[in-house]
């Protein structure tokens, strides 16, 4: 990645007054540094850059993350940037594309906690930021402190957004990941490679002309996809700045107001708090324990509980009716699925596969489970019903009775949270049979020092498998 020295940015072609959004960004993401970061952000990062890379290693399995890796990292060409899971480089734009594919691929990353009880329609910032700041570390180079605070950039910048735009996204149909991640990612990127203000101000009108993704796609390939290409979108839109690539920065304004986002004002009042406030920490990410939509966690999470509790057998099941608030449906669309990945955004099927098998994991997204005959006959017997307070009610009508269940927080919440030890235990489950076994706790080591390492390239090739 050599390249000539950065042009002087037109005043023409730049606007001829700078987005206030824009402005807001840059000076949080060009001021910030390692030493204002609270301890709890630093802590918290670290646990969701180690759950992300194992999500990432254990995406090359699935069909989006193959498909991907075939389609532009296994036929040659080579690069200066780690394709995760596999022996393959790639250049940094190709290497983000394909790691936030497969990093999203399982639905088993991070995504926004709650915020005081209601689900935060604000996306999953990690496998945005994470891929595109790796690959370009691993390309050009930086250290692990510097990696560590972009990261802790972009995801606060996404958060931001996400807090600005409110629950509108996901209800007009826009998926919030990619429309939020794409900028976040630039700014992020923008820290790695030393982008200065001026620069990373045109970046961001050129992040927000490649900030794009639709939820009708969720349940196939492309929703993964939209987590690549916002990964591959702000590294580019980064490349290109430096270069002396130009763009309008009033085009985020533009950007806002094309998602039906809030007035330029509002936004502002939203991210100037922007490294005052961090939401890393408050409401902070949820690790998911259940590989598929965040929304059916809490659901889970209740008939869990009622199993537990009652230990009713699922054959004397007469309804299963789950009391939630509303939201759930605009990413549940499947209600009959046919496919492992439908079948991720099903109410339906999460809850009938938790009552038929006791548990849910990565191998209860398979078509094959998903069109198991007994569980489509308990499908049917599922119910969602709407309320206006917080939290999940499971109650179960059996012959003889109702069970009752209520389930507040979601288990992997920071306000309900995962132990270290079970977030060692699903990363050992993610890495198992792909990488090798000593690159598996060296990997662990290298997340925990983070900060510590020279490079980030100690790092990345502990993500390098021996065979695809």
């Amino acid at each position: 990645m050599n390249h000539q020295p950065a042009l002087a940015p037109s005043p023409v072609v730049t606007g001829t007054r700078r987005s206030c959004v824009a402005d807001v960004i840059t000076a949080f993401s060009t001021g910030l540094s390692f030493d204002d970061l609270p301890a709890a952000a630093i802590e918290a990062a670290k646990r969701s850059i180690l759950d992300t890379l194992a999500v990432a290693v254990a995406g090359t399995r699935s069909r989006a993350g193959q498909s991907a890796i075939n389609a532009f990292a296994a036929r040659g060409g080579g690069g200066s940037a780690t394709v995760m899971g596999t022996p393959f480089r790639a250049h940094p734009s190709i290497a983000a594309l394909v790691n936030g594919t497969m990093a999203h691929a399982l639905d088993f990353d991070d995504v926004w906690a709650d915020d005081d009880g209601v689900v935060a329609w604000r996306g999953h910032p990690s496998v945005c930021v994470l891929p595109a700041v790796l690959a370009a570390g691993d390309a050009e180079g930086c250290d692990g402190a510097t990696a560590l605070l972009a990261y802790v950039i972009g995801v606060e910048i996404a958060g931001k957004l996400g807090t600005a735009f409110g629950p509108h996204l996901g209800r007009a149909g826009f998926h919030p990941t990619p429309i939020l991640g794409t900028l976040a990612t630039a700014a992020a990127v923008a820290r790695v490679l030393g982008v200065d203000r001026e620069r990373a101000n045109v970046m961001l009108g050129l992040a927000a002309t490649e900030a794009s993704g639709l939820c009708r796609n969720f349940g196939t390939d492309t929703k993964p996809f939209h987590a690549g290409h916002a990964a591959q979108g702000g590294l580019q839109a980064t490349l290109l700045a430096r270069e002396g690539f130009t763009a309008n920065s009033e085009a985020v304004t533009d950007y806002l107001k094309v998602h039906s986002g809030p007035d330029e004002a509002d936004a502002v009042a939203v991210l100037e708090t922007l490294g005052k406030v961090y939401d890393i920490v408050a409401p902070g990410l949820s690790i998911k324990k259940y590989p598929c939509c965040r929304f059916t966690h809490l659901p889970l999470d209740a008939t869990f509980m009622l199993l537990e509790q009652e230990r009713f057998d699922a054959s004397d099941l007469e309804t299963l009716t789950i009391r939630i608030q509303p939201g759930a449906d605009d990413a549940l669309i499947y209600k009959e699925p046919r496919t492992s990945l439908e079948g991720k955004f099903s109410m339906e099927y999460t809850l009938a596969a938790a009552l038929l098998d006791g548990r849910v994991m990565l191998a209860s997204f398979t078509d094959e489970m998903v069109l198991r005959p007994e569980v489509r006959a308990l499908m049917k017997r599922v119910r969602t019903e709407y309320k206006p307070e917080p939290g999940a009610e499971a109650v179960a009508r059996v012959p003889h009775g109702e069970y009752h269940a209520l389930a507040t927080v979601v288990r992997g919440d920071p306000a309900n949270p995962l132990s270290w030890d079970e977030i060692l235990q699903k990363c050992y489950q993610c890495l198992e049979g792909i990488l090798p076994a000593e690159h598996v706790d060296q990997l662990v080591d290298a997340v925990e020092r983070f900060e510590q390492l020279p490079d980030v390239r100690h790092l990345t090739k502990l993500l390098c498998a021996e065979n695809f």
